[in-house]
């Protein structure tokens, strides 16, 4: 005789399910987060500030535990039609493993990533996940191992929880007389799922729901991370349909003065109108460790005493957080985009503009050097494609050389750079130009060197030093004469958070032979409006350089730096700084109408031109 079994065992299994996912979210993936990144900013939070991450956070909760009930959902309708067999057993079974596998890779992901990016997990993962060599080199073999020993325990006990009512129906069947009343409940249950999937408001629900503090810590806790990472995935890549600000007659209106290409007469800051150029991008050398801009006294002594001896920009803001975001910023002077990154796309990178790129056209040798892997996430396609004609990688040195983890530490870079710079000066190349990517201050901070107690610390003044010595060095060679050493950062560091007003301040100056004299230029300006003012110097045109303009000519009339953060945006000009987040729909810091008109409509004009390309 067949066992029976009643729609209140259907509607307690179901229940079961729903409650077993959000019941994870709430009390394990939550504090995991929180404590794991406690000296990331849970540390200054208050029990109030605790309260308020699970009360925003909780809708978001709901529909992700929601969607995760769908299948349970399915397979009870079926057993409703069919019984509940042994193959809807296994099936389900399965699908409840794989639940736990994803959630136990999602919450520890999340939690551990949050320290180096600062964002919440994202569809960004899947740009590094198809290079695992390069995205693991950052941490030890033992900090993995750590993290896949806690994903196999919560796996374990995530499906313990999940799989636990699934025996209690095993061959059994629902009572015939029942079947209509079950088949209402059904559908009562599957309409409060679909409730709760779409969120109790009149437009369906975003990860900006989650969103109610200005401290991005806070968003960031209540925010779920695999709704979060579900919805960016699933978001069009036609780059044209996203932020909408304004109707686009209006957008231009407002953008059209912003970057206007205007005839001016630029301020010489140069002897030459040929210089040799060597283009120092440092890892992650924000201001913040730089004293004549404002940072710490002790880490970057070299950067500060230098750039007091060339063209001092003290007041340049980074386009973005990450390395590939901010080179493509520095040397083709196209702005930073929140949500994606135009290195991933070999299509619209060939058809940037890049500082290399024209220099070729005037009779320079054009080569950079990346002492790591190049072909980490489209790296050497970009530097071809911005018209670097050789490539120097970490593949040029020996296995001794490359004694880092990133590759080839900075002093030894360096002394590569200097020779090859004598080289061509004994062999009279000119002119020539080069593009160096610095990579020791980069995790996970493993230096042959040590000046300060705290490990990143310490690895930037190990950057700091070995750029000192160089420059200190290349000073006594007769190669100096006419060399223009521009030097800048990729982006600034996370010694505080990305969504601060702060943070995208880099150093930039002029140093070198090239250089008619020393002094220091208050001018608020971007990273991109870097290629701009070199060729400006040059006597070249720039006009390709759609978002990059000369900062030394009398047509910069309008001095405003725009700078990207995840899903959001910095503006500033002499009025103040405004950071808005896109996600919150709202301002961060520094609220201020004109402003915001004025970043989004940047913004909105920068992915139409990204659709474009």
């Amino acid at each position: 005789m067949k066992q029976i079994y009643s729609i209140k065992n259907l509607t307690g299994y179901l229940l079961w399910q729903y409650i077993a996912f959000l019941a994870f979210f709430l009390l394990i993936q939550k504090p995991i987060f929180f404590f794991y990144n406690w000296t990331h900013g849970a540390s200054q939070c208050s029990f109030s500030d605790v309260w308020s991450i699970y009360y925003n956070g909780f809708a978001l909760d709901l529909s992700t535990a929601a969607y995760l009930s769908i299948i349970p959902f399915i397979g009870v309708a079926v057993a409703m039609c069919y019984g509940w067999k042994s193959a809807l057993v296994r099936f389900l079974n399965g699908y409840l493993w794989i639940m736990a596998i994803v959630l136990s890779i999602v919450t520890v992901v999340d939690s551990s990533l949050y320290e180096f990016w600062e964002f919440k997990l994202d569809h960004t993962v899947f740009f590094y996940i198809t290079d695992p060599k390069n995205a693991f080199a950052s941490v030890s073999v033992g900090y993995i191992i750590v993290r896949l020993v806690a994903i196999v325990l919560f796996c374990l006990l995530i499906g313990w929880a999940l799989r636990r009512p699934l025996s209690c129906f095993q061959k059994k069947t629902l009572n015939k007389g029942n079947a209509v009343l079950g088949f209402v409940v059904w559908i009562l249950i599957g309409g409060l799922l679909f409730g709760l999937i779409r969120g109790v408001r009149t437009w369906p629900n975003t990860p900006g729901r989650a969103f109610f503090s200005k401290t991005a810590f806070l968003n960031h806790s209540a925010l779920n991370p695999l709704f979060n990472l579900i919805y960016t995935a699933t978001r069009s890549e036609n780059f044209g349909k996203q932020f909408r600000f304004f109707p686009e007659e209006e957008c231009a209106k407002i953008y059209a003065p912003l970057f206007q290409k205007k005839a001016g007469t630029t301020e010489k800051l140069l002897r030459t109108d040929r210089p040799n150029i060597l283009y120092i991008v440092l890892e992650g050398f924000g201001a913040v460790f730089v004293e004549n801009l404002g940072g710490m006294p002790e880490v970057g002594k070299n950067v500060s005493r230098l750039s007091q001896e060339g063209v001092n920009f003290s007041r340049c803001y980074g386009s973005s957080f990450r390395t590939d975001r901010g080179i493509v910023a520095a040397v083709s002077g196209y702005l930073a985009q929140p949500t994606t990154s135009i290195m991933r796309y070999t299509r619209k990178i060939s058809s940037l503009p890049g500082l290399p790129k024209t220099l070729k056209k005037y009779g320079y040798e054009t080569q950079v050097l990346y002492p790591s892997d190049m072909t980490f996430f489209n790296m050497s396609d970009y530097f071809i494609c911005a018209g670097h004609d050789k490539l120097i990688s970490q593949d040029q040195f020996t296995a001794e050389e490359r004694c880092t983890k990133w590759g080839v530490p900075d002093h030894i870079a360096f002394q590569w750079l200097y020779e090859d710079i004598v080289k061509k000066h004994k062999a009279g190349v000119a002119p020539w130009y080069t593009t160096y990517l610095t990579i020791s201050s980069h995790t996970p901070f493993d230096v042959p060197g040590h000046y300060l107690e705290d490990e990143k610390l310490n690895a930037f003044a190990y950057t700091d030093r070995s750029f000192g010595e160089f420059i200190d060095k290349l000073k006594q060679s007769p190669a100096w004469d006419n060399l223009l050493i521009v030097c800048t950062a990729d982006h600034g560091f996370n010694h505080r958070e990305i969504a601060t007003a702060e943070f995208p301040h880099i150093p930039f100056f002029l140093l070198g032979g090239a250089v008619e004299s020393p002094r220091r230029i208050e001018t608020i300006l971007s990273q991109t409006d870097i290629p701009a003012t070199i060729l400006a110097q040059l006597g070249i045109a720039h006009d390709e350089f759609i978002f990059s303009r000369d900062v030394m000519s009398t047509s910069y009339t309008y001095p405003f730096s725009f700078s990207t953060f995840n899903n959001g945006f910095n503006f500033r000009d002499s009025t103040g700084c405004t950071v808005y987040d896109n996600v919150a729909g709202k301002a961060l810091e520094g609220a201020d109408a004109q402003r915001e008109k004025l970043g989004k409509a940047i913004l909105q004009t920068l992915y139409n031109d990204l659709n474009k390309r």
